[in-house]
């Protein structure tokens, strides 16, 4: 049986068995009731507030039982949740629900006692968003300016989404999933929250603000799933002895940032298990899955995810063969952007529900990701927009980031462009090493042995490591604000 909404998807598991966990901790259990009771009990609340069919509420809310019931009673009164979880700064939410038209904000806390828990405030935008009653979420993502936009979703790709990775990653009905990523995002969506509201998923919920905390209450709980991102892997190994890796635990997958190889590779000696890489995107839902294990430590991304179809697109949107943009046809692929830059839409005065952007259109998205097929998996070769121009001569970040990672006493990179004092662009390579032997004289020498000259970074940042956000993604944005010109020392600490 296919159902045709999350809240039906959900009646059924409340009907199956209505006391059964949804989420539990070290000090808390909630069941599929307690869900059930709180979404009743919230339902008349944003009824009252004038909230309906086609508006959009910003849903702020921290992974837990709050933002799952909050979540299904704005789809229970046909309302599209903006997922803006807990991160941003409230100056840059207000900009955000202003700019995209939300006609409503909802908070919640991880663990309610009770409704009145939740903090509800009805607002009155210049231009509300108007959007089908079928959109279910609005996902954020960025422009090339870094402006926040909005992605329509719907509740059946929602739940397409949800059936392919079920069937790709082999899930049972009956995991108990470890919550290490946050739900507001669009991976922690689809791989924590969806299954605890359409299958008969438990959740595993962390307490305290250690960041081991996940392996420790999967111990306790028989966690058997864990969706995690590479950062955390990384700082579980650079520990002189890794934590304990829990014995339930049979699946982990990693995505929102490339697994290098190493990082792969040094799991399965330290642990002897295997990272499953899982790569997809907030238009599309899941692209591709590593069903064996093993890409990882080759650099591939795995094979596409069941019912997905890729193709690699050349320069102008003819076939590339195996090599080429990727390109997405999915049940899951979103409706379209929602956007107020009037750079896009031309008029912020007009409805922007409808936006087809050239990328993302009929069940099709095109990413900005450039990849090539070797017997059937996917290879990332980096972004067409992260392309830099050095004096003429085209140089791609990945390939310089790759040399890098390769040099002894190196953890990660990242290469990017900064202006020239008297004009033009030079390559910047930022370098995580805790190793006193890495220095600036030793990685360019490493690159000139290594790379053409023109792809030799002229400037040089030492860290301890990459800033990351909340996602595990490489934040560029912090990257762009750091200081050149200072020693190693001062680099580091």
């Amino acid at each position: 049986m296919v159902e045709t909404s999350i809240h039906e998807a959900f009646l059924r598991r409340l009907n199956e068995a209505p006391e059964a966990p949804v989420a539990i901790c070290a000090e808390r259990e909630w069941s599929v009731g307690d869900l059930h009771r709180l979404t009743d009990a919230l339902v008349p609340r944003l009824r009252a507030a004038g909230l309906g069919p086609g508006q959009l509420v910003s849903l702020e809310a921290p992974s837990g039982p709050g933002f799952l019931g909050a979540f299904l009673a704005l789809r229970r009164v046909g309302c599209a949740a903006l997922l803006l979880g807990t991160g941003l700064a409230a100056s840059e939410a207000r900009e955000i629900r202003r700019r995209l038209g939300t006609r409503g904000r909802l908070a919640a806390p991880p663990w309610p006692e009770t409704v009145e828990d939740l903090e509800l405030a009805a607002e009155n935008p210049e231009h509300p968003a108007d959007l089908e009653p079928d959109i279910a979420v609005v996902k954020l993502t960025s422009g090339s300016t870094g402006t926040p936009r909005g992605i329509l979703v719907s509740g059946a790709a929602l739940l397409a989404d949800d059936r392919a990775l079920a069937s790709s990653m082999e899930l049972r009905d009956d995991e108990r999933i470890l919550v290490a990523v946050p739900m507001a995002h669009s991976y922690g969506l689809a791989s924590v929250a969806l299954p605890a509201l359409v299958r008969p998923s438990t959740l595993i919920l962390p307490a305290g603000g250690n960041p081991f905390a996940a392996l420790q209450a999967g111990h306790r709980h028989g966690a058997t799933f864990l969706p995690t991102v590479p950062a955390y892997l990384q700082a579980l190994l650079k520990k002189q002895e890794p934590p304990p890796w829990p014995e339930t635990l049979r699946l982990t997958i990693t995505a929102g940032a490339p697994l290098l190889p190493e990082t792969a590779r040094r799991f399965r000696q330290a642990y002897g298990r295997s990272i499953h890489v899982f790569y997809g995107s907030s238009e599309s839902g899941g692209i591709t899955y590593d069903r064996r294990g093993d890409a990882g430590e080759r650099g591939s991304l795995g094979t596409p995810v069941t019912g997905v179809e890729i193709e690699l697109e050349a320069a102008g949107g003819a076939p590339g063969g195996d090599r080429g943009l990727v390109t997405v046809r999915s049940p899951a692929v979103a409706r379209a952007y929602l956007d107020r830059d009037t750079e896009v839409n031309g008029d912020p005065e007009l409805p922007s529900s409808n936006l087809h952007a050239p990328n993302l259109h009929d069940g099709c998205f095109r990413t900005n990701d450039l990849a090539e097929l070797r017997g059937g998996e996917l290879f990332l070769l980096g972004r067409v927009d992260d392309v830099i121009n050095i004096k003429g001569k085209k140089v791609h970040p990945r390939e310089i980031e790759a040399v890098l990672r390769r040099q002894p006493g190196v953890d990660d990179a990242a290469v990017l462009a900064v202006e020239r004092p008297g004009g033009g662009e030079l390559l910047r390579a930022v370098v995580a090493s805790t190793d006193r032997e890495i220095d600036q004289e030793s990685v360019q020498a490493w690159c000139r042995r290594h790379l053409a000259a023109h792809k030799v970074p002229r400037s040089l940042i030492l860290l301890p490591a990459l800033p990351r956000t909340d996602r595990g993604k490489l934040d560029r944005r912090a990257l762009y604000r750091l200081e050149d010109g200072l020693s190693a020392e001062d680099q580091r600490g």
